[in-house]
């Protein structure tokens, strides 16, 4: 199973382990990490989860061959993982070690605690691929950065680096690449310590505050994108990534 989810004393830890494919997520691998979140957050034995990618890859996003196949269900189960990682009850701690990329920098936003080595890269291409960004990140990619820097970075699909993450608010620390699993662990250890009834309050605070607006956005976030879906330009842009080449976009 490329979803892998142990649990040690009060903490639970959800890892992405596909490493022939760049830990991208296929339909069943969402289902399963969906399934998961919802599982944990109602699990009385644990009071804080864990996020992580293996084999130094966070998450390079969605399965190209599935999205070049159409399969419509890939994307409806990842935002399912949305919900449920919106829903969670529970403080989610996420390790970063590589590449984040497209719906692998996605996860982030809806994450609690970040921690990324000092070479991870992040990326929110969707505009480059002739799409719009989904699951928030319109939204959410404003609150954390600001307008401007917002702007900057999915206007012009530029790369993230990690200090670039740091500003704009998508990750919390960066140290050394063999420190952040030590560092996601002593934050989670931490969490587990702290009163577990103020402790999911405090978060249910925070995530009321840092979500207000999020269903309105995600319902205009898909009505433009499916207004997009399969259009001339999308295909072109989609297609010259997969042959490796600069897209040529009719006037």
């Amino acid at each position: 199973m490329a979803i892998v989810t142990t649990i040690e004393g009060s903490i639970a830890k959800i890892s992405i382990d596909r490493p022939e494919k760049r830990n991208t997520l296929d339909t069943e691998m969402c289902r399963e990490l969906g399934r998961q979140l919802i599982d944990l957050s109602e699990d009385n034995r644990v009071r804080v989860i864990m996020l992580t990618g293996q084999n130094n890859v966070f998450c390079a996003g969605l399965d190209i061959e599935a999205q070049v196949k159409g399969d419509k269900e890939l994307f409806e189960s990842f935002r399912r993982v949305i919900d449920a990682l919106d829903a969670c009850t529970k403080p989610i701690v996420t390790a970063v070690c590589g590449p984040a990329v497209a719906e692998g920098a996605a996860l982030l936003y809806h994450c609690d605690l970040i921690f990324c080595g000092e070479h991870a890269m992040f990326s929110l291409p969707s505009l480059a691929l002739g799409k719009t960004p989904e699951y928030g990140i319109s939204l959410l990619a404003v609150k954390s950065a600001g307008y401007k820097l917002a702007a900057q970075k999915l206007l012009l699909s530029e790369p993230i680096s990690a200090a670039e993450a740091v500003a704009m608010g998508i990750v919390n620390h960066i140290v050394s690449d063999e420190k952040v699993t030590a560092a996601a662990d002593a934050a989670a250890a931490r969490l587990a310590s702290l009163p577990p009834t103020a402790l999911k309050a405090t978060k249910r605070l925070l995530k009321a505050a840092y979500l207000s607006g999020l269903s309105e956005q995600r319902k205009l976030e898909t009505e433009i994108a499916d207004q997009l879906e399969g259009n001339a330009e999308t295909i072109e842009a989609f297609n010259a990534f997969l042959e490796k080449r600069s897209p040529k976009f009719e006037d």
